[in-house]
């Protein structure tokens, strides 16, 4: 039997919003932080990034969103809060062969880069890959060698000819 589309949304949104639960749940409860879904308010908070000129890149995520969200009803979202402050966006997708989980966009809030999302980020993509099945994440085309070589501090390596990281999980 085939999956509609509709289906496979209602399906993968409940396995991301799982995941996001059990990453919350290994995450310490005294740092502040929310794992949830996109929605109006993250969009409406990522909105006001536009205005800092310490901005490294220029995503339109409300613009953007609705189109990847359509294509990928498997897809990875994070929208991670501190407190009441949007703290990132991250979304991403499984690879073609499905064997990996990819980070395609990841953008933390210009008003607050003291707090390291990463590690949050990366937590939330393994648990949800492990539910697809997947035995690796990996972060596509990273933007410079500093943001590779910090990637790389997190166990990822590099994969020059494919111009990604990857790290292996369980």
């Amino acid at each position: 039997m085939q999956m509609t589309h509709i289906d496979a949304e209602a399906r993968y949104a409940q396995l991301r919003l799982t995941a996001l639960k059990a990453a919350q749940a290994q995450t310490p409860s005294n740092l502040g932080l929310s794992f949830r879904l996109f929605d109006d308010d993250a969009f409406a908070a990522s909105k006001a990034w536009s205005a800092f000129s310490e901005r490294r890149v220029n995503w339109d995520w409300l613009y953007s969103y609705p189109a990847f969200k359509f294509r990928h009803p498997k897809r990875f979202e994070l929208a991670l809060w501190h407190q009441n402050n949007l703290a990132s966006l991250s979304l991403g997708r499984p690879t073609r062969n499905a064997a990996g989980l990819r980070l395609d966009f990841l953008e933390g809030s210009p008003e607050n880069r003291n707090l390291k999302v990463v590690p949050f980020v990366l937590l939330a993509m393994a648990v949800y890959a492990e539910s697809l099945g997947a035995t690796e994440i990996r972060l596509v085309q990273p933007i410079n060698d500093t943001v590779r070589k910090y990637y790389e501090g997190f166990g990822m390596q590099y994969v020059r000819k494919g111009d990604f990281l990857f790290m292996r999980l369980g």
